[in-house]
């Protein structure tokens, strides 16, 4: 064997641990209390806030599921449930609970996705989902 097959042999096989490993490729579960995930879904429920017409504030009832996939940076996709808080938007920052009536909570589901290069500063909403 050539020195530049061992090379590639190497390099390869480097390649196919990782890929085993679920670092590169295709998503895999991920845990809510990461603090790259509590990041990415703060900035997501920041941004679904402000693009929203509602007059009051929306929040996390329910994580439904968490992943992320490395993608020169990493990416987050974050099922939640959504529901209405009695906050309205331009309030003083503040944390308020989701309405404990179901029907003012009104609650449904979204789907963030979420970009996020730490080293950069970088992070952003490449896609949501909502369903109400």
């Amino acid at each position: 064997m050539t020195a530049s097959w061992k090379i590639v042999v190497a390099l390869l096989s480097a390649i196919l641990a990782v890929a085993n490993a679920g670092l590169v490729g295709g998503l895999s579960d991920a845990d809510i209390n990461e603090k790259g995930v509590q990041n990415a879904l703060q900035f997501a429920v920041v941004q679904h806030n402000k693009g929203s017409n509602d007059m009051f504030v929306s929040q996390v009832s329910k994580v439904i599921k968490v992943q992320k996939q490395v993608v020169a940076g990493m990416k987050y996709v974050i099922t939640v449930e959504m529901a209405r808080t009695s906050c309205r938007k331009g309030d003083v920052e503040k944390v308020c609970a989701v309405h404990e009536d179901p029907q003012l909570a009104a609650p449904y589901l979204c789907t963030f996705h979420v970009w996020s290069q730490p080293w950069l500063n970088e992070i952003s909403v490449t896609k949501q989902e909502c369903h109400h």
